[in-house]
């Protein structure tokens, strides 16, 4: 059983075998954790050897957390060897383009990372609950330009990536294909997502399917791909001087369009926070592009961004629609632990039926949000998706489900 205490001096030895001296850990500060999780921050006493005056700590619980024994590494444990190779390649980039805290100091077997102090600020989550217009419409501007710095920073570094986590999983005797194997598997998800749809008697348009397809696709490409934490959550995206993005436990190199589209479908599985309204997705969008155009010159093309994000749009509803249908079964923190399946053949129109009125309304606000970019940007392949939209929020209103968005 972690305790406080215990955290706080396991992390002061940690720091002192990897900067030396005696670093002096005070004043820890409970700022909360997901799940079983523990986050501290503490101050650090004037030390020539460690220059943070304050860092955070993050202890994970003991794996297996469910007493159960397991051959091989756990889930967690793969969890957590990604995020710590995620952190030390974020940790080269430059600090101006650098997305989140520096890692201090880490050890697996004490499920215990030390990160730089991100400062105060607030979590996206109160920033999308604003009342305020025009402050959201300034904080999503900022969230566009730092998804987009991040994702034009990190273009072209998957090998320095791969070779971090070839390194950390020789030093800890994982295979690497474990950790890519344990990967949330978007390809078979968005699938899985069509089949169960059709399973339930929702007709899904040919032009609708096609972008569903064109999203399973893209996850063999590599022109299009760039560092991404992947769990973009409200929670996890802090606004302080600048936008900072945590926990990296899912973080890879995929797809960016996905980033993109998981902020305008209001955050898929986060049923906290609304979706952003149709003004704010054009500033997000603007502010994105304008990062990212010098990497990819095609996005200076506003319609053509607008067009080639239908396809991981698509995608969110269908990924979201399996994870909250097996979400019945599991808890949402194992939901999101989705990887490869065979089981892609659903029986009858009741799994959707199974869904509660919060699974419901968490899925009608992503195809809320689809619905309006559909109707919102002029493109003749849209007007199918606007149909397939509508017709799916009258299956989930049913479920009673109703979307969370910002009323004008």
């Amino acid at each position: 059983m972690h305790t406080v205490d215990k955290a706080v001096d396991c992390a002061a030895k940690l720091l002192a075998m990897r900067f030396g001296g005696t670093p002096q850990l005070t004043h820890p500060e409970d700022l909360g954790g997901s799940g079983a999780s523990m986050v501290i921050r503490c101050r650090v006493a004037p030390n020539p050897f460690l220059q943070e005056r304050s860092v955070v700590i993050k202890q994970l619980p003991d794996f297996p957390s469910d007493g159960e024994q397991v051959d091989g590494p756990t889930a967690d444990e793969l969890a957590l060897i990604r995020e710590i190779v995620a952190y030390q390649y974020t940790n080269t980039l430059p600090e101006h383009s650098r997305p989140g805290p520096l890692l201090l100091a880490y050890d697996v077997e004490k499920h215990m990372l030390i990160l730089s102090d991100a400062g105060d600020g607030l979590n996206f989550t109160d920033v999308l609950l604003m009342n305020d217009a025009d402050e959201r419409k300034t904080a999503v501007r900022k969230l566009g330009r730092a998804l987009g710095r991040m994702h034009a920073t990190t273009y072209g570094g998957a090998e320095s990536y791969n070779t971090l986590l070839r390194r950390q999983c020789q030093k800890h005797g994982i295979n690497p294909s474990t950790i890519v194997d344990s990967d949330i598997d978007i390809a078979n998800l968005v699938r899985e997502g069509v089949n169960l749809m059709e399973a339930n008697d929702v007709h899904i348009d040919p032009i609708v399917l096609q972008y569903a397809n064109e999203a399973a696709e893209r996850q063999g490409r590599f022109d299009f791909r760039s560092f991404t934490p992947f769990d973009l959550t409200p929670d996890n995206i802090m606004l302080t001087k600048q936008v900072v993005f945590l926990d990296y436990e899912w973080a890879s190199f995929r797809d960016i369009a996905f980033d993109v589209a998981s902020v305008i479908v209001g955050f898929p599985q986060d049923h906290s926070t609304p979706a952003l309204t149709e003004e704010e997705c054009t500033e997000f969008l603007s502010a994105w592009s304008a990062e990212v155009s010098h990497v990819w010159p095609e996005t200076r093309d506003f319609d053509r961004v607008v067009d080639k994000l239908m396809a991981p749009l698509i995608g969110w509803a269908l990924m979201s629609l399996v994870m909250l249908h097996r979400g019945n079964k599991m808890s949402r923190k194992a939901s999101r632990r989705i990887q490869h399946s065979s089981d892609t053949r659903y029986r009858g129109a009741a799994d959707i039926a199974l869904l509660t009125p919060e699974q419901a309304s968490d899925l009608a606000t992503t195809v809320d949000a689809i619905h309006r970019f559909a109707l919102h940007y002029p493109n003749p392949r849209f007007e199918a998706v606007a149909k397939f939209t509508g017709i799916l929020s009258q299956i989930l209103a049913r479920q009673g489900g109703h979307p969370m968005r910002h009323e004008p």
